[in-house]
Order: structure tokens, then sequence, then C-alpha cells
């Protein structure tokens, strides 16, 4: 007894010890090749929600609808990667102030149901992170597309990185292990959507709070194509009244993330019996058989986790005077980042961010940490040469996941699922971003441009004002701003 004390705080230390050093799977964190494609072929779309100076509630939806159309023309296979699925109501105390939410994951099932029973041949498989089935409100929409024969599968979030080591060992050596087998109990709902009160075994489940967060869609487009939406928010209900943006792309730059889709299902469980990975293949090699046409105007690259991260600070150091940075985000908090955008505005670059206030989200209250003290970080650092807007939220969260990067000639745009925080850039979620260059020229960049200045200078009818001054919800705190320091270097959630 008098060894106990010491054997458990060994066993802490080694299992903190062995975490910090753990790899990521084979499959997570890639950085896919450029690949050739015409600018015409990539798409931008966004959801948008706002209200006018009435108070009415004014909403854009194009995601859900081009996600119908490609499962409805795929005539091979289908593959969806949604984080959090499920029509889930808010979990907050304020949830039942917030306007009707669409009924986004029945519609899904619905297509997909109907897809297969068009096509029973045709190939589904459905990923999703755990907390879907584990909270309740998503098992009899899961169970409907494993009763048509499609695959379901929860990603194994187990096999990810903790963000925070000595805390991840902690709970697995003190509490996950009989916590997670308790199916009763009120406890506080750690995930923001579903039941306000959960059984204490999903906190158990929860571990270092990793998610499976990659948002999109990849299928046959009918012809002998591939095609691929990459979107930036979940798929379920409370998840569908925020702003989102889109890209759709196709041919061979999808490669990379199909194979990455495939070991994610693998290493969680998945047992195939080869005939969508032989579809892909074949699909794949047709598509390499095309030779580049005189049309490809423009290049594509897919990445995955921390891939995402080097590649932004990259391209964001390579910046020069005159170039411009425009970015739109639900949190901007990596350390990294924030020192990449401040040596551009140094270099004589014009960055422009707009972000969300953290003010509300699924019914709750929220401090504002960390978009509000970083923002001010960045203003006082910069003298005011970095701008910030925030959006006005009403209820609902500002999620684009949009990066704009332009130069006289080019234009450089990032767009997926990825927050820019260290949750999402270091390896510890699964993430996925598609990066697009192309000619400034391009319509593409001029689509992604007007949405953004469309925002930052509230560019509406009938008085609506997307955004407001920085100068609102800036918070030049020490406390708050320190406080937000501790929770991104110990791996605390913003959510």
């Amino acid at each position: 007894m008098r060894l106990l004390p010491t054997a458990l705080v060994l066993a802490w230390a080694i299992g903190a010890v062995w975490i910090s050093h753990r790899r990521v799977p084979p499959g997570v964190n890639i950085a896919g090749p450029w690949q050739p494609l015409p600018a015409q072929s990539l798409r931008f779309m966004h959801d948008l929600a706002a209200a006018d100076a009435n108070g009415a509630a004014l909403v854009e939806r194009q995601i859900d609808a081009e996600l119908l159309r490609m499962i409805s023309q795929a005539r091979e296979l289908v593959l969806v990667d949604t984080g959090l699925f499920g029509d889930l109501p808010a979990a907050g105390p304020g949830a039942s102030h917030l306007r009707a939410a669409p009924p986004i994951a029945a519609e899904l099932v619905e297509a997909l149901v109907r897809a297969k029973r068009q096509l029973p041949t045709l190939s589904v498989l459905v990923l999703t992170d755990p907390a879907s089935e584990s909270i309740g409100g998503a098992q009899d929409l899961l169970q409907r597309v494993r009763a048509a024969g499609m695959t379901v599968l929860a990603v194994d979030i187990t096999r990810l990185r903790a963000p925070d080591p000595t805390f991840a060992a902690f709970w697995g050596l003190c509490c996950a292990w009989w916590t997670r087998t308790i199916n009763a109990g009120e406890w506080p709902n750690p995930i923001g959507v579903g039941p306000v009160d959960v059984p204490l075994g999903v906190w158990g489940a929860l571990q270092g709070y990793q998610r499976s967060h990659r948002q999109l869609l990849i299928a046959d487009d009918g012809a002998g194509g591939l095609a691929a939406l990459v979107f930036s928010r979940p798929l379920h209900a409370e998840a569908g009244i925020h702003s989102a943006t889109a890209l759709e792309l196709s041919g061979m730059a999808l490669e990379p993330l199909l194979e990455s889709e495939f070991a994610v299902a693998q290493f969680s469980g998945w047992s195939d019996d080869g005939a969508m990975q032989q579809r892909s293949q074949r699909l794949l090699e047709q598509l390499r058989a095309a030779l580049p046409t005189p049309a490809a105007t423009a290049r594509a690259r897919v990445l995955t986790e921390a891939a995402i991260a080097q590649a932004l600070v990259a391209r964001i150091n390579a910046t020069s005077k005159g170039d411009r940075i425009e970015i739109a985000a639900l949190y901007l908090s990596q350390r990294e980042l924030v020192r990449a955008l401040l040596g551009a505005s140094r270099r004589g670059v014009d960055v422009r961010l707009l972000l969300d206030p953290g003010k509300d989200g699924y019914g709750y209250e929220r401090s504002g940490i960390p978009n509000r003290q970083v923002a001010s970080e960045l203003i006082a650092a910069s003298d005011g040469a970095i701008g910030v807007r925030w959006y006005r939220t009403h209820g609902e969260r500002f999620s684009p996941g949009f990066v704009l990067i332009q130069s006289a000639q080019n234009c450089w745009l990032l767009l997926g699922t990825a927050e820019l925080t260290r949750y999402d850039l270091d390896d510890f979620n699964l993430a996925a971003a598609v990066l697009v260059e192309l000619p400034a020229s391009a319509a593409l960049a001029g689509d992604a441009l007007a949405w953004f200045d469309r925002l930052w200078y509230n560019r509406a009818a009938s008085g609506t004002e997307y955004t407001s001054d920085a100068e609102v919800y800036t918070d030049p705190s020490p406390l708050r701003y320190w406080e937000y320091r501790l929770f991104e270097a110990t791996g605390t959630a913003f959510y």
C-alpha cells in the first residue's frame, strides 16, 4: 500500500510520455500533390445567416442542395465524412430562442436511401464522429442507412493524439476506463447539441476531446469521373443555421483524399469486400489516362490535419508588399499562424480578418475566447494595420473556414473544416481542406472575394449589417489574454 501512490504517479508519467510521442495513424496528415484542372470546374458556395434592420432572419443556403444533387447523380460510389451528425437540438439554455433549424441529416439520409433503392449496386460509406450516436438523436437515422445496405462507421478517435498528454494520461488512468460504461445519470452535455443532460459514459468516452471533424462528400459524377464537396460545418440541424462555405472540385486532386478516407475507415474497423476501393481505383485510372487539356488554368491539392497549417503558414510567410490576405473563421488562435500574420503585416501585406465574436452558439452564451483576445493582440502589435471585423451572429455561429491570399497575378484559396486552432492544425482532430491556386482574374477568385467584401462592407439591401467594427468586441484584458494562452497551450476546447 505504501508503494501504491508511487506506482500510480509512475503509471501516469509513463502514460503522458507515451501519448506525447504517439504518432498519428497511417493515412492521416496528408499533403496531396498539386494537380492541374480547369478553373471553371471549381465552384465556390456559401450558406449565410443574417438579420435585416427589423430583426427578420435572412438565410441563403447553397451547400445542402449541392450535396443532395451529387448523391442523386452517383452511379458507382458515395463517401460521406461528417463529424457530428443527426438533427440534434441545441443543448444550451437559450436553445428555445434560436430559429428553427432545417432537418439536414434527415434529408441526407433520405437521399442516400433513395439512391441505394434505385441502384442497389451503389457502394456507400458514411463516417461520423462517435458522439453522433453516444449522445442520442442520430441512432434512428443511421440505422436507416445501415438497414438499406450501406456502411456506417464511427471514427475511432482514440487513435488520434491528445493535445494535453498529462490530462489525457490522468483521465485514462482514473476515469475513462469505468465511466465509459455508465449509461445513466444527468451530466451537462459537453458536445453542445443533443439532450441537455447526458450519461456519465459520454464524458468517459471523450478522452482527450479529439473530434472527427472532416466534412466532405466524394462521389462519382455519373459520367466516369470523381467529384467532391468539402464544406466547413457539420451535417446536423443546428449547424445548418450557421454561415459556412464550400468548394466543389473534381479530378486527380481527390486521389490522396479518397485514400486517406479509406485509411480512416480501416483503422475504425471497416471490413470492406473491396468493391468500393476497386471502383474508386477504376475511376482514378480513367482520370489518370485522360491527358491534361489546355483549359487546365488552375491547380488544386488536398490537405488534412497538420499539413493545413504547414501550407498556410508557408504561403503567408511568402507574401510581400502589395499582397492581400483575407481570413474568415470561427476561431483564430494558433500561435504560429498569429506570428505569420503579424510578419506579413510588417512587410506591407494588407490583412483583413472577419471573425465570429464568440458570444453565442448552440443556445449557450460564450466568453469570446480566443478571438477577442487574438484580435486585440493583432491590432495592437500591428499598430492598427491589421483590419478586424466581427460577424453579427444571432444565436448561430460564423463558421466559414476561409482563407484568400492574393497577389497582382494569382489567387490562393483555402477552404475546409479546419478551425485555425491548435486542435485542428496540430494533428489532434481530423480536418480537411482544399487548396486552390488560380489566376486572379478567374471567376472563382472573383466569387470568393465578392463574398468576403459583401460581408466586410455590409453590401446588402434592407438595412442588413453583416459585420460590425473591431472595437465592438475586442478585449485587451491581460487576464483573459493569458487565459486564452493557457487554453491554447493545454488543448482546452473552445467549442
